[in-house]
């Protein structure tokens, strides 16, 4: 193998391997029959939620970061809307998942937090808010 392969097999495991992380861990906490609860039910709802959001933010911000490292400059422009597809993909596959964890069921409406998390990133990113 030439250097300048190695190079760029390094160069996009640095990129990638983020969010196949990141990804990983949300995949072990969806594969978990019983989460923790927390007394109060709207306590419960609120972190829970709150929770999808944040995950998913983050994950399209590791999706946004290793398309843009890993793009041509032509295409850097467009890794927002990559970044959020993936994200959605990953939300609807996740949720998917869960309809086949015993003790769990999959929703749209929490691939809605998970898109709201990840829109609220994007935002930031670009000083929208």
């Amino acid at each position: 193998m030439g250097k300048k392969f190695l190079h760029s097999l390094l160069h996009f495991s640095k990129a990638w391997l983020p969010p196949f992380l990141w990804a990983l861990l949300i995949y072990i906490l969806s594969d978990q029959g019983v989460l923790p609860k927390l007394d109060e039910d709207w306590a419960d709802f609120i972190f829970k939620k709150s929770a999808h959001m944040f995950v998913y933010g983050v994950l399209y911000l590791l999706f946004y970061r290793a398309i843009s490292v890993t793009s041509s400059k032509k295409y850097t422009a467009g890794a927002w809307k990559f970044g959020l597809l993936l994200t959605l993909v990953y939300a609807a596959s996740d949720e998917l998942h869960q309809m086949f964890v015993p003790g769990r069921y999959g929703t749209i409406r929490d691939v809605g937090y998970d898109m709201l998390g990840a829109s609220i990133a994007l935002l930031r990113q670009y000083q929208y808010i």
